[in-house]
């Protein structure tokens, strides 16, 4: 255990990381402070939750960024470089992420996920895979709750299954689980990272301090997750929805293959996944071979895996109405996601994008879609940017919500055709996050649905 007793902690930012941050310090005998920028109005659930002896300085840093302090945690909302995380490391204090403090703190067998995308769903599926195997394991991170705030996971010899983002990955300095993964590298968060190069090696922490038995999982067929084979200082157990492997876990005429040693499991046919898209059986491949790695039993594996259905907002079949699909991505937040969701989508596609944009580049989205002849639908700020990448598509119409979207959308939709939300971008220039932004789809299309659903014409 860290020895925390009488140390000055403070805690950068609040909400899902930062509370039980504070929390877990104060237990464990540190004087803790907190700080946010935010008001106090944005924050008062938060600071209910903490207790008094928590000194506190909300809606500025103005005090704190003077005082000293032995160890910083920092929330991943918090830019690595900001002017406070720069004066605390110039003082002398240690800054890390929650991440790197939990890890400290439960020194367990960690199983770390990361990735551009399918991240939480290929968590979850872990987690499923490893209980249905009877190895207890904790599903937390970017997914649920925060591992600081697992009671579990710092009570009991448990696995820690956890989805770790490049943000956190900023702050980790000792880190190093017992099977990481790298589902794939697409261009996301430049606004926060810089460049590819960046935000590549914030990715590669993941599997920097893994050495001999340890395990790193890596996308075979992602071109700059491959890259990573050799750079990986641990054993590389690999996936691929292309080729056959002879160490990993592949897709084979429909099969999903695992081979080790010499030795193959068939775990069972693709088509029979209650998770769909192309996208979805990378996260199903990925799954078993992060599952296998981390010791879970292949029968346990597949009985796991052929329950498992789509998470909310993640490629989500939310409704079948005259004949279209109606397919909740909200989720997809960068060009990489939709690329994947949109081209593993069958027949005609109607797809709604747009949202606030984090710097991408839309010229492979308009490549795609130019080429599976999809319907196009634009909203948001980022609206206009991918209209120009779009320029001389003659089928892409604008519409001012998301109501209006799934209308347009029921219009141009006809029998056996999808109607996709995944936009590519960011959420907060029109919603409260993802999740309303789904929330917001679900609901049109039930209003849809009510009113006697798409002008569906054709078999």
């Amino acid at each position: 255990m860290v020895e925390l007793k009488g140390k000055k902690a403070l805690v950068v930012g609040l909400g899902r990381t930062g509370v039980p941050a504070a929390l877990r310090l104060m237990r464990l005998g540190a004087a803790v402070t907190v700080t946010d920028r935010n008001p106090a109005e944005k924050l008062k659930d938060d600071l209910a939750k903490l207790p008094v002896v928590v000194s506190r300085e909300i809606g500025s840093h103005e005090r704190v960024i003077n005082e000293e302090f032995d160890l910083v945690v920092t929330s991943p909302g918090v830019p690595w470089e900001s002017p406070l995380l720069a004066a605390m490391r110039a003082s002398g204090a240690e800054v890390i992420s929650e991440i790197e403090l939990a890890f400290r703190l439960a020194k367990r067998d960690w199983v770390a996920i990361t990735g551009t995308n399918g991240k939480s769903t290929t968590t979850a599926l872990v987690g499923a895979m490893m209980n249905e195997s009877k190895l207890e394991s904790v599903v937390c991170g970017n997914i649920g709750n925060a591992v600081i705030g697992e009671d579990a996971v710092f009570e009991r010899d448990v696995r820690v299954v956890a989805e770790i983002s490049s943000f956190q990955l900023e702050g980790v300095t000792e880190f190093k689980p017992r099977v990481s993964a790298i589902l794939n590298i697409t261009q996301d968060h430049l606004d926060r990272h810089g460049t590819m190069e960046e935000y590549i090696r914030l990715k590669c922490r993941v599997f920097d301090l893994q050495r001999g038995n340890d395990v790193c999982v890596l996308n075979l067929d992602d071109e700059e997750a491959a890259k990573l084979v050799e750079r990986a200082p641990c054993r590389v157990f690999p996936f691929s929805a292309q080729r056959v492997l002879k160490e990993g876990v592949f897709a084979n005429n429909g099969r999903i293959v695992i081979v080790h040693n010499s030795e193959s499991w068939s775990v069972g046919d693709a088509k029979d996944l209650k998770i769909v898209g192309r996208a979805n059986l990378e996260n199903a491949l990925a799954a078993c071979a992060i599952a296998f790695s981390a010791g879970a039993d292949v029968a346990a594996i597949t009985r796991a895996l052929f329950r498992f259905e789509a998470l909310p907002h993640r490629l989500e079949l939310v409704a079948e109405t005259a004949g279209v699909k109606y397919v909740n991505d909200s989720k997809g937040t960068n060009v990489g996601s939709t690329l994947k969701a949109l081209d593993g989508m069958d027949g005609h596609v109607v797809v709604i994008l747009g949202g606030l944009d984090k710097g991408s580049d839309y010229a492979p989205l308009a490549d795609l879609v130019k080429r599976k002849k999809a319907s196009v639908i634009l909203i948001g700020e980022a609206a206009d940017k991918i209209g120009a990448a779009l320029a001389g598509y003659a089928d892409v119409v604008r519409a001012a919500s998301m109501e209006e979207s799934v209308r347009i959308a029921a219009a141009r939709a006809c029998r056996g055709d999808t109607v996709l939300l995944s936009p590519a971008c960011a959420s907060f220039d029109m919603f409260r996050d993802y999740l309303d932004r789904g929330d917001k789809f679900r609901q049109a299309v039930k209003n849809l649905s009510a009113n006697g659903g798409a002008n569906a014409q054709k078999a």
